[in-house]
C-alpha cells in the first residue's frame, strides 16, 4: 500500500534528552538536508541532502514514542521544512499519541506562512511551539533553547503548560553514541566547546572534533596518541 506522503531522511535521533531541546524529557530528531547554511551551525553535516537514513515518518515516530518516557517531540536539522510533507506525518503521529511538538526552523514564521504551501502549513498546524530565524553568530549568547538574540520561542498552541515556557540559560547534555564519540546535545553558550576542550586536557585527555558538535577522546594520556 503507497503511503500518502514521502520518506523522511533523518541524520539520527535520540530516545531521551532533558531539557536541552525544548522542556521536559523529550526524544529529538534531527532531519538531514538544509539549503540555509547559517555560518557558525552547529550540525553542518546535515546540510547535505544526501546524507542520513530515510525513514517512513510514521514508522519512526512509533520507534521514537516506544523508546522512552518522554514529554514530547523536538524537530531540529538540518531545516524541517525542506522536508514539510514527511515532518508533518511524523508530527500529526506524534500529536496522535498525546505528545507535544518543538520544531526549529532557519526561516521565521512570517516566512513561512508567505510561502502558502500547503504541507508547510500542515506541519505548522502539528507544531506546538516555533524556534524560528536564522542562526546569526554575532548575535549569539546564553539564551535557552535558542542560539541567538533573534531567533524567537513562538507557542503556536496552548500543548506546552505555562510552567515550561522559556527562561534562564542554555543547558547542553553529553552523551555517548555507539561508536564511543561524546555527542553534545542542545544550544550551547559561545566559546563552550574550546572551553570544554581545555578543561579535559587539564585533565590529560586529548580530544579530535570530527563535528562541531562531536568529540572523541582520545584516552591515550599526555601526547594524544
Amino acid at each position: 500500500m503507497t503511503r500518502p506522503y514521502p520518506p523522511l531522511r533523518i541524520k539520527h535521533w535520540l530516545p531521551s534528552v532533558e531539557e536541552a531541546l525544548g522542556p521536559g524529557r523529550r526524544a529529538v530528531v534531527w532531519v538531514q538536508g538544509c539549503s540555509l547554511r547559517c555560518p557558525g551551525c552547529m550540525v553542518p553535516e546535515t546540510w547535505s541532502t544526501q546524507g542520513g537514513q530515510s525513514f517512513d515518518p510514521v514508522d519512526l515516530a512509533h520507534q521514537v514514542l516506544g523508546r522512552e518516557s518522554i514529554s514530547g517531540v523536538t524537530v531540529s536539522g538540518g531545516e524541517p521544512t525542506e522536508q514539510a510533507e514527511a515532518v508533518a506525518a511524523l508530527l500529526a503521529a506524534v500529536k496522535q499519541a498525546g505528545k507535544n511538538t518543538w520544531v526549529y526552523s532557519g526561516y521565521t514564521l512570517e516566512e513561512l506562512l508567505d510561502r502558502a504551501d500547503p504541507a508547510v502549513d500542515a506541519l505548522l498546524s502539528f507544531t506546538d511551539v516555533l524556534v524560528d530565524g536564522r542562526y546569526e553568530a554575532a548575535q549569539g549568547g546564553r539564551y535557552r533553547w535558542r542560539g541567538s538574540a533573534n531567533q524567537r520561542i513562538l507557542h503556536l498552541t496552548e500543548a506546552i503548560a505555562v510552567e515550561d515556557r522559556p527562561g534562564g540559560v542554555s543547558r547542553v547534555e553529553i552523551t555517548l553514541n555507539a561508536r564511543g564519540e561524546m555527542v553534545l546535545v542542545g544550544i550551547p553558550p559561545p566559546h563552550f566547546l574550546h572551553r570544554f576542550r581545555q578543561a579535559l586536557a587539564r585533565q590529560g585527555v586529548v580530544v579530535h572534533t570530527p563535528s562541531p558538535w562531536k568529540i572523541t577522546p582520545n584516552l591515550s594520556r599526555g601526547n594524544g596518541r
